[in-house]
């Protein structure tokens, strides 16, 4: 039997997390001023409640003819989700930028794994300055949905804001932190070990341990790594990094992407296509070159994954063979870069006035009926 690492990471899990009154008002400010991204960071707070979202609505897709009978049962959906992960968090952030009409397709039509019928599109590291390239200075608002899928395991948004005004990133992490965190402009008291808003894996390490004890007859667990089994004992100190994996560890991975491009900040171009862009443009090349092959995971590139998303891939761990895990779980799948372009229509006060009214449904979607 085939152990199973990595139940609760390997899996699309990403695709695989202030008062409600308060939450599409965060500011005194007249309220056609306040931005999307105001509204996002106000709603925030509630990323594990609202991870029910993305759920709630590929059901109404499927179950819903067209656009507005979707929006019709999304408004009285009802949110009662508990945990926080990439694409749960995509899901809610990109409502309040597009609106449910706009995202009926994608509900109706995404699989989690493969959006070619969802309208994303795959793009290889070296297309991809040409493809952001393209919206560049335009007065549009422009929203990119962006995925490492198939086999492996990322979500996040990039929100362009118009005339070359910048670039915005949102991501949560499966396990690990939530978008609260993410946009705080001060991680002080947001760490704790079980229900913080950044957190120790404790899903994976319980996936760790139940594959451990299929693979040595119930002896071997990550507080009993000398019972792991000769043939394992490669992969030992990838079971001491998930044992040990603690608050000052986890701090620290966090920090590594969280000054950068976290806190709400709006990165300038120069920084967005020199620096982001190239970081993600070496991990689509690594990942495509290599998948299904049992060459060492660099320690570079498990750096730059760190960089980029304040959190390890629990996927890969370095000197392991790259495909040990993923071809344990996912040998069927090949990786893919996604990328779903939203246009925001209309001009910045129709853009605002827009998301006003898409947070007060999220807002609502809180309450009890």
């Amino acid at each position: 039997m085939r152990p199973l690492w990595f139940m609760t990471a390997a899996l699309p899990f990403c695709v695989a997390l202030v008062a409600c009154t308060d939450a599409t008002e965060p500011t005194a400010r007249p309220f056609e001023e306040v931005s999307c991204h105001e509204r996002i960071r106000a709603l925030s707070v509630h990323d594990g409640v609202l991870s029910s979202r993305l759920g709630h609505k590929s059901q109404a897709a499927k179950e819903t003819p067209d656009a507005s009978q979707f929006v019709a049962r999304m408004r009285e959906s009802r949110e009662d989700g508990e945990a926080f992960a990439c694409g749960l968090t995509r899901s809610w952030v990109t409502e309040v930028f597009e609106g449910l009409e706009r995202q009926y397709p994608e509900a109706r039509y995404d699989d989690g794994i493969d959006g070619s019928r969802a309208g994303y599109r795959v793009v290889h590291g070296d297309e991809l300055h040409a493809l952001f390239q393209g919206h560049a200075g335009s007065a549009e608002t422009v929203i990119y949905h962006v995925r490492h899928t198939g086999t492996e395991d990322h979500v996040f948004t990039v929100e362009q804001l118009p005339r070359g005004g910048g670039y915005r990133i949102y991501q949560s992490y499966i396990n690990a932190y939530s978008l609260y965190a993410w946009l705080a402009t001060s991680t002080t008291g947001l760490f704790e070990s079980d229900t913080g808003e950044i957190r120790v894996w404790r899903g994976l390490q319980a996936a760790v341990n139940q594959s451990l004890a299929q693979i040595s007859g119930g002896q071997a667990s990550l507080e009993n790594l000398d019972a792991l089994p000769a043939d394992w004992e490669f992969a030992r100190p990838y079971y001491e990094y998930v044992r040990d994996y603690d608050q000052a560890r986890i701090m620290a991975n966090f920090d590594k992407a969280w000054t950068r491009y976290g806190q709400g900040r709006v990165l300038t171009e120069a920084e967005f296509f020199d620096d982001y862009l190239v970081k993600l443009a070496g991990l689509e090349a690594y990942f495509r070159q290599n998948d299904h092959l049992g060459t060492p995971f660099p320690e570079a590139v498990w750096n730059t994954w760190i960089e980029l998303y304040a959190s390890p891939n629990v996927l890969h761990f370095p000197g392991l063979p790259n495909s040990t895990i993923t071809d344990l779980l996912l040998a069927d799948r090949d990786y893919r870069l996604e990328i779903l372009e939203v246009v925001l229509p209309g001009d910045d006060d129709a853009v605002k006035e827009s998301c006003a009214e898409n947070a007060s449904i999220l807002d609502a979607s809180l309450r009890t009926p």
